[in-house]
């Protein structure tokens, strides 16, 4: 398991390839790795960027998913989108990605949300 707090993105994009590190030390593929970073980067930039905190990040492999937790303070800003967002919105798309990604394996709680990623599987 890894953690890391961020409330930047530049330091963001540094963690997120620590984090890649991480994966690939556990012995997953290229793929899986690129899904995890995917998913950790939309989770986290959206507390930076929309509610403007610093972003509290845990992740690992458990069994056959990579498992990925972010959370913030005020916790009120994890809104998925379960539809495609209109083609012509500035926002909305990223976390859609998320969820298709996670074949809506999402869970939500007052502080956070945790997203799960099959290990090999398709997208």
């Amino acid at each position: 398991m890894m953690t890391f707090k961020v409330d930047n993105l530049k330091d963001m994009h540094a963690s997120l390839q620590d984090f890649v590190k991480y994966l690939l030390s556990c012995g997953i593929t290229e793929d899986d790795a690129f899904y995890g970073r995917l998913v950790g980067c939309e989770l986290v930039a959206n507390v930076i960027r929309h509610c403007g905190e610093a972003a509290d990040f845990s992740g690992g492999v458990e069994g056959g998913d990579i498992v990925i937790t972010v959370s913030s303070q005020g916790g009120s800003c994890y809104k998925l989108r379960p539809d495609l967002p209109d083609t012509r919105a500035e926002s909305g798309r990223g976390l859609y990605i998320v969820n298709v990604v996670c074949g809506g394996d999402i869970s939500f709680t007052s502080g956070g949300v945790t997203a799960k990623i099959k290990l090999g599987g398709k997208k």
